[in-house]
């Protein structure tokens, strides 16, 4: 049986644990807040982008034009711009993801090459000894989609330029505080129908009339294309963090709770071997006053 400095010391460590995932519990918390708002607070931008772009579809002579607009070139290799977690002790985040990623590798079977947000995919991925073209885990706290400009201008460049025929997503889409879904995206190319890419929410928003366009068409629809690229981007970087965060904090709250359940019974335990220490003191100075009276 454990001495009672040894349950000292293991009550104090527990207690030491406690109080860090407490203080970890509230700092994700907090984050949640912030990048939730600022995924959040992106989502009109984006559906007007896309009501331009959905217009611009349908004109003839851009979308005959534009590569973005044509449908994907399956021999060459692909894109993906995997945004994964930049710290640990955010429970099966990691894993879920790379699994995401694991299925999209499986799914269109030809080589890839990567771009990177986050320390955990990136090391995941070169223990595996992929492709990395380029790495921005120190973009994983972005707080404005200008942080993501050089990350778009890759994905663009690599894809104009003919070195890969499409480019997916893979990141963690944030529903609620119980549920975050590894989603796969693909960014370019816009294929045929175009309107399939829009989700239920967006498709509500698009306007039935056309755009009237001042300038030219073709440098407008190239800086909007580049522009709405980097909010896809921005949007799945703050997603994935809200992701990455609300896992954090359910996970210390776990923690939290478990080392109060042990802080308990080690107490308990303490208070036991205490008790029957003192108990044996007692005896002890009573059968030493008997043997003296006994004299």
């Amino acid at each position: 049986m454990a001495s009672n400095r040894e349950m000292q010391n293991r009550i104090r460590t527990v207690e030491s644990i406690g109080q860090l995932t407490r203080a970890l519990q509230a700092v994700s918390a907090s984050e949640v807040r912030v990048v939730k708002a600022l995924s959040e607070n992106t989502l009109p931008y984006t559906t007007l982008s896309w009501q331009v772009l959905t217009d611009l579809y349908h004109e003839q002579e851009f979308y005959n034009q534009i590569r973005a607009f044509q449908l994907p070139d399956v021999s060459k290799d692909v894109l993906i711009v995997f945004i994964s977690a930049d710290r640990g002790l955010a429970g099966s985040y990691p894993v879920n993801i790379y699994r995401e990623v694991n299925h999209l590798e499986r799914k269109i079977q030809t080589k890839t090459k990567y771009i990177t947000i986050g320390k955990k995919g990136r090391d995941m991925l070169q223990r595996r000894r992929k492709n990395i073209i380029a790495d921005f885990s120190e973009l994983s706290t972005a707080t404005s989609f200008h942080d993501l400009k050089t990350v778009s201008e890759i994905v663009i460049d690599e894809f104009n330029q003919e070195r890969v025929g499409q480019v997916y997503l893979v990141y963690t889409e944030y529903e609620s505080i119980s549920r975050f879904t590894p989603t796969t995206k693909r960014l370019l190319p816009f294929v045929d129908p175009f309107l399939g890419q829009l989700d239920e929410k967006e498709e509500k928003h698009i306007r039935k009339g056309g755009c009237i366009f001042e300038g030219d068409p073709q440098v407008i629809l190239k800086s909007l294309i580049t522009r709405f690229i980097r909010m896809e981007l921005f949007h799945a970087v703050t997603s994935s963090k809200a992701s990455e965060h609300t896992m954090r904090m359910l996970a210390m709250n776990q923690a939290t709770e478990n080392s109060e359940e042990l802080l308990q019974s080690l107490q308990l335990k303490y208070n036991k071997i205490r008790q029957e220490n003192i108990t044996k003191d007692i005896l002890d100075i009573m059968g030493g006053s008997a043997v003296h009276s006994d004299e």
